[in-house]
């Protein structure tokens, strides 16, 4: 899985997105499927690379939304640059 380096602290209603590093193509979008989970040690997410293509870069970007479902909703929108490789 993916620890979020610096979450040590519990967020809920967090969620990531990946995006091709070159294209910048969604590949997963924000959604209940990309919710990122939390434990005793912080937030972190499991990806699973079936399907991603081999030698390509791909990014990392997540949201952060609060007052879900109500007229005070706020989505915050985090891309600190994180990218990855997957190789063979």
């Amino acid at each position: 899985g993916v620890r979020l380096v610096g979450s040590e602290m519990c967020i809920r209603d967090r969620y990531y997105s990946i995006l091709d590093a070159e294209t910048n193509e969604v590949v997963v979008p924000y959604g209940s499927g990309s919710q990122i989970s939390c434990d005793s040690s912080g937030n972190y997410f499991n990806l699973d690379l079936n399907g991603y293509q081999p030698e390509r870069y791909y990014k990392l970007e997540y949201r952060i939304q609060s007052g879900s479902g109500t007229d005070e909703e706020i989505n915050q929108y985090y891309d600190e640059g994180f990218t990855f490789k997957v190789t063979l």
